[in-house]
């Protein structure tokens, strides 16, 4: 019975990878200008920027969900639990970071290449 269960949720789980395998590309680049039509420097460098910032944001979320679904999925396996307690608060974490590097890199571009914006 046991071994069903971790089936399933393993059939759940490489579903939902499978699925974030071909949707990310997708939400990523639709985010995404082209660096190479930018007028400058600066512009290029914050369209590379808000492209991988993005995708790491978007990472993070998966993960949130996946530490969700171990957590939900757990029924009282302590390991589990801690596992999905983990992930959620590592993505969280990486969240923060994320978005502390965001800042930092405008105010960079900002006060170096008197961007606006």
């Amino acid at each position: 019975m046991v071994n069903k269960i971790k089936m399933n949720t393993l059939k759940k789980i490489g579903s939902m990878a499978l699925a974030m395998y071909f949707l990310l590309p997708a939400l990523v680049f639709a985010a995404i200008e082209n660096p190479i039509s930018a007028n400058s420097l600066e512009e290029a460098i914050t369209n590379i920027v808000n492209g991988v910032l993005g995708l790491t944001a978007i990472v993070a979320v998966a993960f949130i969900v996946y530490g969700g679904f171990l957590y939900i999925t757990s029924q009282g396996d302590q390991q589990q639990i801690e596992a999905g307690k983990k992930a959620i608060i590592g993505a969280v974490l990486g969240i923060i970071v994320v978005g502390l590097a965001y800042v930092v890199v405008k105010f960079v571009i900002t006060a170096v290449g008197g961007g606006n914006g």
